[in-house]
């Protein structure tokens, strides 16, 4: 089935095992660049330096989650899934699911195929793609799926339109993103540090922290209620404390339990998730 439809939109393997290729990134050019730079680097373990940015027990946790909406043989968009690390058990709890990863660095794509192996092109495919122009056909898919790459998109109104074009009538979009912590703030404010909401990070790349202002752009396209939900409370890599980050760390595991729609949270939590229902189409 994901093999129709990448085949309906002219979509081929290329010899390197990657569907499609893509050579203009336009306003994400920075971001390229800096992110091929990443990839670039030798890593002992591809699980430990995931386990420095984000907190696998917690995401680990909101992929079953999300999973318990996706109907038998049904099928999954990862926008912006970089080395692929969250479908990596995706055989052993929902092997009937095939999952299409759209991701901007053709590189993360390489370190996607060595670790996902025997997966690739069986439940998971590989498109280097951009998410403001998804070449895939409306009505595609049951669920969409992305972690910490709208954020990095400064055209994110035509990220929303394309999601909301993919997605078939039922389906559920989830975007975490990094939240614009009042804590986080203060602490950075504390320490001398710039606080980016919107705007250029570090020189490097273009950041979003989601906002209130992302929900109600949201809720304009999908003209439904979004709900926010609350991760990694406990996990804070920002301030230079990634504990609570690898795949079996108990504190990782409780903090998945923390994780909440409850508007309390907000100011504490790392991120702040949007959760979107396809109603029907417009």
């Amino acid at each position: 089935m994901i093999e129709d439809i990448l085949q309906a939109n002219f979509i081929t393997v290329k010899k390197d095992g990657i569907y499609g290729c893509l050579s203009d990134y336009g306003e994400q050019d920075l971001e390229v660049r800096t992110r091929e730079e990443v990839a670039s680097n030798h890593f002992e373990s591809l699980l430990d330096e995931i386990s420095k940015h984000h907190s696998i027990p917690v995401m680990d946790k909101e992929i079953l989650r999300f999973l318990e909406s996706i109907p038998y043989k049904g099928t999954i968009l990862d926008i912006g899934g970089c080395w692929g690390w969250h479908w990596r058990k995706i055989n052993e709890i929902r092997p009937d699911i095939k999952v299409v990863i759209v991701e901007l660095i053709r590189s993360n794509l390489f370190i996607a195929k060595s670790m996902l192996g025997e997966l690739i092109d069986k439940n998971i495919f590989l498109v280097h793609g951009n998410a403001i122009n998804l070449p895939l056909n409306d009505h595609s898919f049951d669920g969409v799926w992305s972690v910490q790459a709208t954020q990095h998109i400064p055209s994110l109104e035509l990220v929303y339109r394309e999601v909301y074009r993919v997605l078939k009538v039922g389906g559920l979009f989830s975007d975490y993103n990094l939240n614009n912590s009042s804590l986080t703030k203060f602490i950075y404010r504390f320490l001398g540090k710039k606080y980016v909401v919107e705007g250029t990070a570090k020189n490097q790349f273009f950041l979003r922290r989601t906002t209130d202002k992302n929900r109600s752009l949201l809720s304009k396209i999908f003209k439904t209620k979004i709900r926010s939900r609350y991760t990694e409370i406990l996990f804070s890599p920002e301030y230079k404390l990634p504990i609570g980050g690898r795949e079996k760390s108990i504190l990782g595991i409780g903090d998945s339990y923390l994780a909440n729609f409850g508007y309390l949270l907000n100011p504490f939590a790392r991120q702040r998730s949007l959760h979107a229902l396809k109603l029907k189409v417009f």
